[in-house]
């Protein structure tokens, strides 16, 4: 069994592992302050969904008597500004790419320069191979038909001779 004085011993050491993990003043005071704002912010929700939904039973009956004029109004009201925003949303769009090129051609370098130059050159480079291979293709097309012109004259002079020879041999005249 332990004594008086082990006993003393334990509790002192207990009370000063207590101490040791038990919050400082910064801590609590940040615990105080979120749970604070979590019932604070907890609360506005309620009363706004409270209210959201005391509103919409009041506005229902006059939201359905008007609707043959709020739903137009609504439409057309929602044409003109989505037509607006687009009309200006290219208009600046325009003036930036207009600003683009202006930079662009007068050698400012603007960002993504370097790559429409890299496509630029992309597209010289090809279209040089193109050509090579074109021309490479031509000529051996024009070497093709040489060679067919020639096989078929060839050709045609052997059957004309054939001709004569058999017109001769059988004595035909025409």
């Amino acid at each position: 069994m332990p004594t008086a004085e082990q006993l003393k011993e334990q509790a002192q050491h207990m009370k000063e592992r207590l101490q040791e993990q038990a919050p400082n003043q910064r801590q609590l005071i940040g615990a105080v302050t979120i749970v604070t704002i979590i019932v604070l912010l907890t609360t506005i929700g309620g009363l706004l969904t409270g209210g959201l939904a005391i509103g919409a039973a009041v506005l229902t009956p006059v939201l359905i008597f008007f609707s043959p004029v709020l739903v137009p109004l609504a439409t057309v009201l929602f044409m003109g500004v989505a037509g607006l925003l687009s009309a200006t949303g290219f208009t600046l769009a325009g003036f930036s790419s207009l600003r683009w090129l202006y930079h662009y051609f007068k050698g400012h370098h603007p960002v993504g320069s370097d790559k429409v130059d890299a496509a630029k050159n992309r597209i010289v480079d090809t279209a040089s191979h193109l050509k090579e291979r074109a021309s490479v293709y031509v000529h051996g097309a024009q070497e093709n038909v040489a060679h067919v012109k020639d096989q078929t004259m060839a050709a045609t002079t052997y059957h004309s001779q054939a001709l004569w020879f058999t017109v001769g041999f059988l004595g035909l005249e025409f």
